[in-house]
């Protein structure tokens, strides 16, 4: 071939070569993007495998709960006495929107939410608006109702 011809395979080749890196990287975009579409799609599905239970130490005036019963705990949990909260609590000293439970992946976060009567841990007032962390073990007292953090 003489010089001409080969500039020209020379030409073509790197154009085909730089859209064949193009190629492989929008295939490693896009199966990233599909990875990542399918953890965020699969956290919902983890939501009842969150580690905690809530047990019923004392009801107070909530005649629902009976010492003893375990409640379980999804990764974001609201504590309150209306009805949109995951866990309804219905004693006289519970907030409409008391308390939340939040778990990190790592461990459990209490959140006083301005409640009137208070949260505490370990009898130890929650700041309002505060989160706090919770080990297991550890007793929430959530206005007249008391309940132990359990894995």
């Amino acid at each position: 071939m003489d010089p001409l011809g080969w500039n020209t395979v020379l030409f073509i080749g790197k154009w085909v070569f730089v859209g064949l890196i193009y190629f492989v990287l929008s295939m490693v975009l896009l199966a990233v993007r599909r990875e990542l579409a399918l953890r965020v799609e699969g956290q919902p599905a983890q939501s009842p495998a969150s580690p905690g239970k809530l047990r019923v130490l004392r009801t107070g005036a909530d005649l629902a709960y009976q010492p003893g019963m375990l409640l379980d705990l999804h990764p974001t949990t609201n504590l309150g006495k209306d009805l949109d909260n995951d866990i309804v609590l219905q004693d006289n000293y519970v907030s409409r929107h008391h308390a939340r439970l939040h778990w990190d992946g790592a461990g459990w976060w209490l959140e006083d939410l301005g409640s009137k009567n208070g949260t505490f841990v370990n009898n130890k007032p929650c700041l309002p608006h505060v989160p706090q962390a919770v080990s297991i073990g550890a007793n929430l007292g959530v206005g007249g109702m008391l309940f132990e953090m359990m894995e």
